[in-house]
């Protein structure tokens, strides 16, 4: 019996490693019949319980998967579809060793996905020894017939180290979103992701929940610099960037999930504790929170830069859920909110061609508290069934019990809630329907993951040091270049900073820098490691500038402390800190006298000076202060903050210097006068510090720009990304066949050609492309009437904008020069056109320079050379400088924007109409002459209401917007025909009283 079981066990391995070989050979070419969908066989081939269990992702405890353990019991008797692994459930350890973690981590996902796949693991450990009796005992009881379906292993990896990546050790750091963004670089942003992409699947990760594609507007949350930044377009940009960065560093093994959709940058409290609510139209929503999650999808410019699955959070948006009661779902669990925001266009074809919604996590108090308020009681039933009919594909079960609850009890609320699933879908025949549409994009996204090979030599990874190292190596250089394009000078400009920062440095300086410190574990038993340490700045200044370098600086002249010795020495008040000086005598109890000869009483020495005292004595000659600064939420975070609002002594004509480790917008004006300098640094990784430090000392310029709003230097993201008014725009007419121009050359057209106008890169206030969609207005004047029009406005696409001109008849014997200008920026370059003579129809058309305006510079020519400057006791006052006279400007002639034009002419349209058909019926039906001119101003007053109701956006306008002109046209006539009904309710003027006698 042994032998044939024997037999039979290995005929069925072999046959399910050779079934996906079989299918990649199914391959046929064009003119052979359809290949049948691979996912729609696999689902024909899955038990009840192989099906349900494709839904749930879940999270389990320990580093190991042997088979004694919880979450193999969950992959082989519940056959679930996914895992996360997650630092503080103790799944990433390194066996003790944290810089081992990358290799720990491939051997657990290997061990998992065996389970998945043969139904056993490789795994040994003293409770799972592989022995004869354990084989007999498999003999006895055969598995049941398994369908071969690897797991999704999925962990957060945002950068910037712990708290919001999983494997901090053993891989390259990243730095966070915000530091990426500051780069206004979307190639950094491709960089990082195939580095995280390359790491992560070598250590068999197979799914990365992120990135964030938040667009942060509201600081009062807990992202800080887990965004790209604060304007749609840059993290559209930013998001884009990273997606097809990962896919192409894991060679497509890696399915990305962009978070937090429909987009968190808005919410007023932190994520996760309570659910928040965001009252913003579905306009405002569609141009903001959810622009970059359509840059993933629908809108994705390529396919590596289509995101695999959205994770669906918890947050209520009004623009879709109408008014927001405290029982109102978040969009997480609203089968109607999810519904409309998927049938959104971009989101529609995404969803169709496989697109996977994945939950965020379903058991944070958030969902806790909105099910119950008490927090006494979790109904996990309930919740993980309104997740999946909202749409979710995939249910995030973590955290999946009363709040504090035993592991135990949420291993048991996830079985409960699989086993009811598994119920429901036998029984339920709507609910089975859904089931297997939810599996089906589930695992054709495991296809193509794997290139529909689910053999365990195609999945399984390369777990040996030396594989994980390869995958690992030469990734620190690209990080670096990150970071010089990241720092920022936040305070003052350049050329302050030049006047404030008189020197760098010395050897005789002496520097104290204060760091609010931070701690993290790697897991539960692993050693506490410093995050960010106390030393971190000075270590980095002293392997730069120290004497083993260019000794700008002297070891023993820096002095390091943390935030805490900084609070406690503001706690001690503003007198001066007195050190006790006297020998500290312990009172020790009394006992036996004996006669050993050591008995004799020594003194104790003097007592560690406490450290409020030892910060009073380093800041007591100070030349240079440096505070590198973190988020607000440690618990001395706000020392800085007290610092400089209790010792403004002690800052007053010394270099003070900030980092900013985290979001640049925590200090406010007052705080930053008191400052010599402001850097921005976004993360506090070791490259970042070294980056700063470089930056202080003047090495590195600092290149980069906030990418969100800074309220301390009145630093607004939407003005900084209008257009500079101080560039000149480029026009220039361009080939449509060639794409090429014949710049400032003259070219020959004739009435009845159409040229293209391109403009060239339209520069923003921090000197990158303008967003797209930005206006250009493209302005004609006619040089022999003195005309001048707007002929049209196009938006800018990559930074330019262009327009197809068509040279009229009306135009012969004419002159017209176009321009163009995009908000402030109203400096081009111009199109001269001369237009011959009607018999000719011949035009010569070429690109002409604008005219000095006066705000720039006079010409050297017109300056005295400083030879020629006459004696101190004889110059006249530098305004005295008479400037060479300016042409008197022309008048300007009366500017409509187009758009208004039209929405102007079409609201007059409707008033004309209503008013002339009610004064024309009137006359018809031979009424008095009150209500001749009673009723159609009555219908003129409705409309003009009705339109400036639209017109100030108020609720229920928004689904216009769409129909541009069309809308002034439309609400105009629906409020005069409102106004013409109301005054026939009223009065009557077709009754008997009304008509004449």
């Amino acid at each position: 019996m042994t032998r044939l079981w024997r037999i039979w066990l290995s005929a069925t391995l072999l046959l399910s490693l050779m079934a996906p070989g079989v299918y990649a050979q199914e391959a046929t070419p064009p003119a052979a019949p359809e290949e049948p969908d691979r996912a729609q066989q696999l689902l024909e081939r899955m038990s009840v319980e192989e099906r349900v269990g494709q839904l749930f992702l879940v999270s389990f405890n320990g580093d190991e998967a042997a088979l004694d353990t919880d979450i193999a019991d969950l992959i082989i008797n519940y056959r679930i579809g996914g895992v996360v692994l997650e630092a503080a459930n103790d799944n990433i350890t390194g066996y003790g060793r944290p810089a081992q973690a990358p290799l720990q981590v491939a051997e657990l996902n290997n061990n998992l996905q065996e389970l998945a796949l043969l139904g056993t693991t490789t795994t040994v450990t003293d409770t799972n020894p592989l022995n004869n009796e354990a084989l007999q005992q498999l003999v006895a009881t055969p598995p049941p017939p398994l369908t071969a379906v690897p797991l999704l292993i999925a962990a957060n990896h945002e950068g910037d180290s712990a708290p919001y990546t999983e494997i901090w050790n053993g891989l390259t750091a990243l730095p966070s979103s915000m530091a990426i963004g500051a780069t206004w670089q979307p190639e950094h942003a491709r960089t990082a992701g195939q580095i995280a992409g390359q790491e992560l699947a070598a250590a068999g990760i197979n799914m990365l929940l992120g990135p964030s594609l938040d667009v942060l507007t509201t600081p009062d949350n807990d992202l800080g610099v887990r965004s790209f930044g604060g304007d749609p377009y840059w993290v559209s940009q930013m998001g884009s960037a990273y997606v097809s960065g990962v896919h192409q560093g894991s060679a497509n093994r890696i399915a990305v999930i962009a978070k937090h959709f429909p987009g968190f940058g808005s919410s007023d409290r932190p994520l996760h504790e309570e659910i928040p609510t965001v009252r913003k139209s579905l306009e405002q929503l569609t141009q903001t929170e959810l622009a970059p999650f359509f840059a993933v999808t629908g809108n994705a410019l390529s396919s590596d830069a289509v995101a695999d699955g959205l994770l669906a959070t918890h947050i209520r948006y009004q623009g879709f859920q109408g008014n927001i009661r405290a029982t109102t779902s978040p969009i997480s669990l609203d089968p109607q909110a999810l519904n409309s925001l998927m049938e959104l266009e971009p989101f529609a074809g995404w969803r169709s061609a496989g697109g996977v919604i994945v939950s965020d996590k379903l058991g944070v108090p958030a969902v806790q508290r909105f099910y119950d308020d008490t927090g006494e009681t979790f109904p996990h039933r309930i919740v993980a069934k309104d997740a999946f009919s909202a749409g979710n594909d995939l249910l995030y079960l973590a955290d999946f019990a009363v709040e504090g609850a035993d592991p135990q009890e949420e291993l048991a609320n996830i079985k409960d809630t699989v086993t009811w699933f598994q119920e429901r879908y036998r029984t339920d025949v709507a609910f089975q329907e859904l089931v297997d549409q939810a599996v089906l994009r589930i695992l054709r996204l495991k296809l193509r993951l794997y290139g529909d090979d689910f053999s365990p030599e195609n999945v399984l990874v390369d777990s040996s040091p030396a594989a994980i190292e390869t995958a690992v190596s030469q990734n620190e250089a690209a990080v670096f270049d990150i970071a010089q394009d990241a720092i920022t000078l936040i305070a003052p400009s350049p050329e302050e900073l030049a006047e404030r920062l008189t020197r760098l440095p010395t050897p005789e300086d002496k520097i104290v820098i204060f760091t609010d410190v931070r701690q993290g574990q790697q897991c539960s038993d692993c050693p506490p490691q410093p995050i960010l340490g106390q030393t971190a700045v000075a270590d980095h200044m002293i392997a730069l500038y120290g004497p083993d370098a260019s000794g700008q600086v002297n070891p023993e002249q820096i002095t390091s402390y943390n935030f805490a010795d900084l609070q406690a020495f503001l706690d001690a008040g503003p007198g001066p800190i007195l050190l006790n000086t006297n020998p500290v005598t312990p009172t020790v109890p009394a006992r036996v006298p004996t006669e050993e000869p050591d008995a004799t009483p020594q003194p104790f020495p003097t007592a560690t000076p406490p450290p409020e005292y030892l910060v009073q004595e380093s800041l007591a000659d100070v030349d240079w202060i440096i505070l590198a600064m973190q988020d607000d939420q440690g618990e001395f975070s706000p020392a800085i903050h007290n610092f400089l609002a209790q010792r403004p002594d002690l800052v007053r004509n010394k270099f003070v210097i900030v980092l900013a480790l985290n979001a640049p917008y925590l200090l406010d004006s007052t705080e930053i006068s008191q400052l010599t300098a402001y850097y921005g640094a976004y993360s506090q990784i070791d490259t970042f510090i070294d980056a700063a430090v470089r930056a202080l000392f003047q090495e590195l310029p600092a290149n980069g720009r906030p990418p969100v709003d800074v309220a301390g230097i009145s630093y607004s993201l939407a003005e900084q990304t209008q257009p500079d008014p101080a560039q000149v725009i480029e026009l220039s007419i361009v080939n449509r066949e060639t794409g090429e121009s014949p710049g400032n050359e003259p070219l020959d057209a004739s009435v009845g050609d159409s040229m293209r106008l391109e403009t060239g890169k339209i520069i923003d206030r921090n000197g990158n492309p303008v967003p797209d969609g930005t206006i250009v207005r493209f302005i004609q004047n006619d040089l022999v009437e003195g005309l001048v029009n707007i002929i049209s406005e196009e938006p800018t696409v990559n930074g330019s904008a262009q327009l197809d001109y068509l040279l009229q008849a009306r135009t012969e014997g004419g002159r017209f020069r176009i321009a163009v200008e995009s908000g402030e920026a109203t400096i081009s370059q111009e199109v001269d056109i001369t237009v011959g003579s009607e018999e000719s129809g011949e035009a010569q058309v070429m690109i002409v320079s604008p005219t000095p305006t006066p705000t720039h510079t006079p010409p050297p020519t017109e300056t005295p050379a400083p030879t020629e400057t006459p004696a101190p006791t004889n110059t006249s006052p530098p305004t005295g400088t008479p400037l060479t006279p300016l042409p008197e400007p022309q008048e300007p002639g009366i500017r409509i924007e187009l758009s208004e034009f039209w929405m102007l002419t079409a609201v007059f349209t409707a008033l004309f109409l209503s008013a002339a058909a009610a004064l024309f019926i009137s006359r018809r039906r031979q009424v008095s002459l009150a209500d001749q001119i009673g009723w159609p101003l009555w219908g003129m007053v409705g409309g003009l209401i009705f339109y400036i109701y639209y017109a100030l956006g108020l609720p229920g306008t928004a689904v216009l917007e769409r129909l541009g002109p069309w809308a002034g046209f439309t609400t105009t006539l629906l409020g005069s025909l409102a106004g013409l009904l109301l005054y026939l309710i009223r009065y009557r003027p077709f009754g008997n009283e009304g008509m004449r006698e």
